[in-house]
């Protein structure tokens, strides 16, 4: 086994190595010695000697905690992978886990997370280093029975859940669902808002069950449709990011509703959001596409100084055509559409950040708060502050 090889693969998967000599000696590769449950843990060390050492193929283990311990043979030796997070820990529950294997601190590092093919890949790598040579993949995971295990029990709730449904449902049933879903979509690609959200509005009396729990299951129509009317959305020429952003937004506020009504008034902002956008993309491909290039350029670029030259150069074109172009399909001059998309920008930050004023103004690309605020009154008929305490007053309690 070459340390230097060891060391490296372990900087590169960002993950703890500690190899277990013959004669019992540790050496890890790795500085946070302290917060290693391999090397403070003798008895999680002798659970993965006993493993490793009773078989050829690496030895892997899954905690009570969700993560995931390897053992390697490494020579005469033994090499240790871990721990390895299969999901988000939580601080407390962190804690907990390090107080399990003697560890008691203070300062514990939050693990990254690894899906389970990662992990497995990882051990791949981890025995072609020490071994030069590679195990197939079936090897491992039918070795340690995790796979398997899960696809059996998979595969039993699936054949309970479907003859439930068969027992329970009508099939035509699934099949207007679909008809109706496919007419929602096709409602969003082509920016027709109301369509979208009252065929949305008429599925939901008719969809299949989507959880025991009922608060699960609005939870759950509504994240669904809100994923894909967004993928929709970006057929027919929303930039993914946008409705990536947008999605995801309000899926976390679905996520966050104990309520079906507020989670299906989520998923309907959504779908009208989403369809929106559609529907600006549309008009604006029927100007020029200059212009909806530029326009383009100055969402991406709204917090950075933006000149009408930089714009034109992008575009390849003179700036005085562009000026021309952009004055005479959109009725306002370029500067003027800068300033309103930083002012837009702006009141959302208002509405729902607790950046300062001049924060603000400096997060969205005006050059002082002065001029931020001459703009945003000349837009909005009322100052920054103004703005702000008449949307916290609307939403304060009665």
């Amino acid at each position: 086994m070459r340390e230097s090889h060891v060391r490296i693969l372990g900087s590169v998967l960002k993950v703890d190595l500690v190899y277990e000599g013959p004669d019992g000696s540790l050496t890890p590769f790795f500085d946070t010695v302290a917060e290693s449950p391999l090397m403070q843990s003798s008895r999680l060390r002798d659970i993965m000697r006993q493993g490793t050492a009773a078989q050829s193929a690496p030895f892997l283990r899954r905690s009570s905690y969700d993560c995931y311990f390897a053992g390697l043979r490494a020579g005469e030796g033994f090499l240790y992978m871990g721990p390895m997070a299969h999901e988000r820990l939580s601080a407390s529950r962190r804690r907990q886990m390090y107080k399990a294997y003697g560890i008691d601190s203070q300062a514990i590092r939050v693990l990254p997370v690894f899906t389970l093919p990662e992990i497995r890949n990882m051990i791949l790598l981890t025995n072609t280093v020490l071994e030069n040579n590679s195990l197939e993949n079936e090897d491992l995971l039918q070795l340690n029975r995790i796979i398997n295990a899960s696809e059996n029990r998979n595969k039993r709730d699936q054949t309970r859940f479907v003859l439930k449904e068969e027992e329970e449902n009508d099939d035509s049933a699934y099949r207007h669902s679909y008809h109706e879903e496919q007419l929602l979509l096709q409602a969003v690609r082509e920016g027709r808002t109301q369509d979208a959200v009252r065929l949305a509005e008429s599925m939901d009396r008719d969809s299949g069950r989507l959880s025991a729990n009922d608060i699960s299951h609005h939870r759950n129509l509504a994240i669904v449709g809100i994923v894909l009317c967004s993928r929709a959305a970006i057929e027919g020429g929303v930039p993914p990011e946008t409705a990536y952003r947008l999605s995801g937004y309000y899926i976390q506020k679905c996520d966050s509703s104990q309520d079906p009504a507020h989670m299906l008034h989520h998923r309907n902002r959504a779908i009208e959001e989403l369809a929106g956008r559609v529907a600006e993309r549309l008009n604006r491909a029927r100007g020029s596409g200059y212009i909806e290039r530029a326009q383009d350029y100055v969402r991406k670029h709204y917090r950075e100084k933006i000149y009408l030259e930089d714009v034109a150069s992008a575009l390849g074109i003179s700036s005085s055509y562009l000026s021309r172009l952009f004055k005479k399909e959109t009725g306002q001059c370029l500067q003027d559409f800068i300033n309103a998309e930083r002012v837009f920008r702006a009141a959302n930050l208002l509405m729902y950040s607790e950046l300062s004023l001049p924060e603000i103004a400096t997060y969205v690309g005006f050059p002082n708060q002065s001029y931020f605020g001459k703009i945003f009154r000349q837009q909005k008929n009322m100052t920054p502050k103004a703005f702000r305490d008449r949307y916290h007053s609307a939403e304060a309690p009665d």
